[in-house]
């Protein structure tokens, strides 16, 4: 398995493309300017299969209009809980972090706890917000985690649909469950491991 990290849109927000046998998946997309990682899938003779949104924020789903413009025959894929996210602006935070009312309308795949998506497991964390997920990959020994783990902190809990408890207990949930040399791809620092963060977090009184 090889991963290539993306940094797309205002934020910026790290996307990850994955691929194996030159089929790709893309894990979130933040932005609407995609010449880079198009530019990449060409040269390297991709074929991208797959988009997986770890939550619905803004930030992490503003290319994907963009994204089914280039390459529309591209499966969606986002948690089940995070539904709403992809036509109301107010949850998505289009709104607030862009001024513009965002709405996909198109067709997507909803994920649960359990799941597999080319064997990434998918792993249920709430907090950041309702529906957030991780995505586990056992063979590589990584994990893409969106906002909910950085590199020394954890994500907003602030924000419409979080919730502080259920965040800490998702944290609680990476750190006890997955193994200690794990790396932590996440979308706003760099890389991490989880047995590093299990020591920041337990430092910090949060698990």
């Amino acid at each position: 398995m090889n991963i290539k990290e993306f940094k797309l849109g205002m934020m910026p927000t790290n996307s990850f493309l994955v691929w194996k046998d030159k089929e790709a998946v893309l894990f979130d997309c933040g932005g609407a300017n995609l010449s880079g990682l198009e530019t990449f899938i060409e040269e390297n003779n991709l074929t991208l299969k797959k988009v997986v949104f770890t939550h619905g924020h803004y930030d992490h789903i503003a290319g994907l209009l963009k994204l089914k413009e280039i390459y529309p025959d591209i499966e969606v894929y986002i948690g089940k809980e995070e539904e709403e996210f992809l036509t109301n602006s107010a949850l998505s935070l289009s709104d607030y972090l862009a001024k513009i009312d965002f709405k996909y309308e198109d067709s997507y795949k909803t994920v649960k706890d359990g799941d597999t998506i080319d064997e990434f497991v998918v792993i249920d964390t709430p907090g950041h917000t309702r529906g957030g997920k991780c995505f586990f990959h056992k063979e590589s020994g990584i994990v893409i985690v969106g906002d909910t783990m950085f590199k020394g902190s954890y994500g907003r809990y602030d924000l419409p649909t979080s919730d502080g408890k259920s965040l800490f207990a998702s944290l609680k949930k990476l750190c006890d469950t997955l193994p200690a040399e794990t790396r932590v791809y996440n979308g706003h620092s760099g890389m991490t491991t989880i047995g590093e963060e299990k020591n920041n977090l337990t430092r910090n009184g949060i698990i």
